[in-house]
């Protein structure tokens, strides 16, 4: 009998030795899958809804192009907030004296310690959600956040995405009477660059020249394929005079860029149109993208390849 509860103590020691085996090592696979995480932001609302950015050590939020993480949304300060992750892999955020404030759960904060999941209003619209996510995560939300967002053949904005975009900055301009430019323009005979070299060649023109023109503009200028052969560019604070100067150095960059398909050189030029939102001269942005056109196609008629605004017709 003494063997027999001798044999059975030590039967419940080799299951505790088992289960404890097993729970040791989950929590060494749990710390592991952490250790494995990173930590982002997710913009959940506002102009960049979707978009994620991995945290560092630090990092200083704000509408500047200079800034680590840059929002160029409506009430959003050039610096506004700076995160910070100590040696235990805390992020803190602090408020940097921004004019319309940090906020979390509706208090308007200076300093909060981030928990997974948590949700921080930043200015007027944008809200950011703190989260731990892993490389399949970032990926997929990268996946979603492209495919809602850019045009699958130049990788720029979509016409979707600019149409959103164009209501914000210009209700923004507005009420801050902020001026703000338009430079609308499409390829010269696009159609007989298709019929002589074929679809594909035409998809490479698209492709390089949107990459020629993206490398060419702040971080915080929008740049969206309005059409198949039709682009726009949204310049925050740039006036007429100087959009109308930007847009003659796209002209010219496009014009002597060497298009080679296939170990031909295909000629490639643009026409441009520009229009300039100050003091209220326009009550919508239809109004605006309305008279970008116009230009444009004053562009056109007037021989192609050049620019016209209010300034210039042509």
């Amino acid at each position: 009998m003494a063997d027999e509860e001798k044999s059975s103590d030590f039967e419940d020691d080799m299951e505790l030795s088992h289960g404890d085996r097993t729970v040791i090592q989950g929590v060494k696979d749990f710390t592991t899958a952490l250790g494995n995480r990173q930590a982002y932001l997710i913009v959940i609302s506002g102009a960049s809804v979707g978009k994620m950015f991995k945290l560092g050590e630090k990092a200083v939020i704000g509408r500047s192009a200079d800034c680590d993480i840059c929002l160029p949304d409506e009430g959003v300060s050039r610096q506004h907030a700076r995160l910070e992750k100590d040696q235990l892999g805390t992020v803190t955020i602090e408020d940097l004296n921004s004019t319309n404030g940090t906020y979390f759960n509706g208090v308007r904060i200076n300093r909060h310690q981030l928990r997974d999941g948590d949700k921080i209003q930043i200015g007027s619209t944008t809200i950011l959600k703190f989260s731990y996510q892993d490389s399949l995560d970032e990926a997929i939300m990268k996946n979603l956040y492209e495919s809602a967002t850019k045009d699958g053949l130049t990788g720029i904005f979509n016409k979707k995405y600019f149409l959103e975009q164009i209501e914000k900055d210009f209700a923004y301009a507005l009420r801050h009477n902020e001026v703000t430019s338009m430079i609308m323009f499409d390829i010269d005979h696009f159609k007989q660059i298709n019929d002589t070299y074929g679809h594909q060649a035409g998809d490479y023109v698209l492709r390089d020249l949107a990459r020629q023109i993206r490398s060419n503009l702040r971080a915080e200028d929008l740049f969206a394929r309005v059409g198949g052969e039709e682009f726009c560019i949204v310049l925050r604070q740039v006036d007429e005079k100087r959009a109308y100067v930007l847009a003659e150095r796209l002209r010219r960059l496009v014009e002597k860029h060497k298009f080679i398909w296939q170990g031909t050189r295909i000629k490639v030029t643009i026409s441009l149109g520009v229009a300039t939102l100050f003091r209220g001269n326009f009550g919508k942005p239809e109004e605006m993208i309305a008279e970008a056109d116009k230009f444009l196609y004053v562009a056109k008629n007037a021989g192609r390849n050049r620019t016209a605004s209010a300034l210039r017709a042509g």
